[in-house]
């Protein structure tokens, strides 16, 4: 009796610990194999993966269902994913909040006793965070030596210039990052030589964008990009040492670019005023802090006004750029206001990538 007693605990005990063993009553129709897993691999694995940023991955169904309860609640509260975007103004690509659908079937799931599903039929593997999404890129830039942030520090801002080795100059399309070490790189942006003005921005999860033949970004030849790297550890990480070894990809267009991106910074309170005709392809908040609200506005030669973005708590350390669907038209005399609403006084500033001719004048 003594050993059938022990036995029985044991048991007990794994049957606690293996949620394939032991399971509160379902009551959803949903499965994690067949409804959530898509949605999951789609809105969230590029953080919540093994390695990753975040401190739990969501993509196999052991790893997401001791996490069900806290689940819920974030996606009830509109905190997961990050998406700042006001999706009543203007038109964006890549939608990165969940749609009303895919939330339902997330907080049915969790309430539901998030059941697997037939177990043989599993999710697919999750995809390798190793390849480009835009391809093979024309040119590769790693760092040129590992950063370490060590076992005492939980954050850290690390800048650096990588030589592009051009002989000639060239029109950039579309650049990419790729983080070592997943797990601590929270967003980086990268610039032209000491331009104060970002080519590129990237936080985890988001897709890199390639702008169509004849716009581009010009690059000289003999020039260099800085990367500016936010680490930052989650719980798992604290007291070790961690290195990143992250790499840029370059895309070039073949020939000259007919039209030029150029990115201008718009401060609260300093409206800028086109002084030829343009086009507005991308936006990017540029914080130091964190706000409650951030906007942008086109004023019209003729005074009619069109609100272009606006950002609810958009978070200082989530750069996130923001692409248009479709290119607004700046027309020469036509300004850009931004305005804020923050608890503390914030002076941030809006950048907009403009494309415009090159032999305008």
């Amino acid at each position: 009796m003594r050993l059938f007693g022990r036995a029985a605990f044991i048991a007990s005990a794994l049957a606690l610990a293996m949620p394939g063993w032991a399971h509160k009553p379902t009551v959803t129709t949903f499965t994690y194999n067949k409804d959530i897993y898509p949605i999951f691999d789609a809105k969230c694995g590029s953080c919540h993966r093994s390695g990753g940023v975040a401190p739990m991955s969501l993509l196999t169904y052991r790893e997401a269902f001791p996490w069900a309860v806290s689940i819920k609640n974030e996606v009830l509260n509109l905190a997961m994913p990050p998406w700042f975007l006001d999706e009543r103004v203007g038109s964006f690509k890549h939608r990165g909040a969940l749609s009303a659908k895919e939330m339902d079937t997330i907080v049915d799931w969790c309430l539901g006793g998030s059941p697997e599903g037939d177990p043989f039929v599993s999710a697919p593997s999750p995809p390798s965070a190793d390849s480009w999404p835009l391809g093979r890129p024309d040119l590769e830039l790693a760092m040129p030596s590992a950063f370490e942030l060590d076992a005492d520090s939980s954050e850290a801002v690390e800048e650096l210039l990588l030589a592009t080795g051009l002989v000639a100059d060239r029109t950039l399309r579309a650049i990419d990052f790729r983080p070592g070490s997943a797990n601590i790189v929270r967003s980086a942006m990268m610039s032209l030589g000491n331009a104060s003005e970002p080519l590129a921005t990237w936080v985890p999860g988001q897709v890199p964008q390639a702008l169509p033949s004849g716009i581009g970004w010009h690059v000289p030849a003999g020039a260099q990009i800085r990367l500016r790297l936010h680490y930052k550890k989650t719980w798992l990480d604290e007291g070790s040492a961690v290195t990143d070894l992250s790499t840029l990809a370059l895309y070039f267009h073949e020939s000259e670019a007919a039209k030029l991106v150029t990115t201008v910074a718009v401060n609260v309170g300093s409206p800028h005023t086109m002084g030829r005709d343009a086009e507005l392809v991308a936006l990017v908040p540029a914080l130091e802090t964190d706000v409650e609200a951030f906007s942008a506005e086109l004023v019209l030669p003729d005074g009619s006004r069109e609100t272009l973005i606006r950002l609810y708590q958009p978070r200082s350390d989530w750069p996130r750029k923001y692409w248009l669907a479709e290119p607004v038209a700046l027309p020469m005399g036509s300004r850009v206001e931004v305005s804020v609403t923050a608890s503390e006084p914030a002076t941030p500033a809006m950048l907009l990538d403009i494309v415009s001719s090159v032999t305008q004048k």
